[in-house]
Parts: structure tokens; C-alpha cells; sequence
């Protein structure tokens, strides 16, 4: 959906004290971040007084979870 020069698959897993991983122990599943970039609009990480979350990244993951319904949710 996004082309693959657009996702980055992390190798190792994150060390974020992420209670998702709990419920991964019980059903199939994977996490996901969508970027917000580091440069320009909104650069920075979440976790900085400065962050300004990129209001553009907004239609990439409302498609993704769309796609993801029509691709594993019954008719």
C-alpha cells in the first residue's frame, strides 16, 4: 500500500514498556508506528515538550486500518 522504500521493518524489537506485547502472547498481531519524521513539520520524537504531531500522516493511518479491515474482517 505504501511502496516498500516507505517502510522500514526494525530488526530487533523495542525496548518501550508497551503492555500490547502482553496481548501478542495470546492472539497474532504486530505493532506499528507510523512515522512522523524527524525533519521539517513536526520533527522531533513524541516524547519532547516540542513535538508537534504531523496532522499529514493522518490519512496514511486511517488507509492502513481500513486495508487491514478489508483484508482480514469477514463480509
Amino acid at each position: 500500500m505504501l511502496g516498500e522504500e516507505q517502510v522500514i521493518m526494525s530488526p530487533v524489537g523495542m525496548m518501550g514498556s508497551e503492555g500490547f506485547a502482553y496481548m501478542l502472547e495470546h492472539v497474532p498481531g504486530c505493532y506499528l508506528l507510523i512515522g512522523n519524521g524527524m525533519e521539517g513539520h513536526g520533527g522531533g520524537t513524541v516524547h519532547n515538550p516540542g513535538h508537534d504531531f504531523n496532522d499529514a500522516t493522518l490519512p496514511v493511518g486511517a488507509s492502513i486500518w481500513a486495508r487491514l479491515v478489508e483484508r482480514f474482517l469477514p463480509l
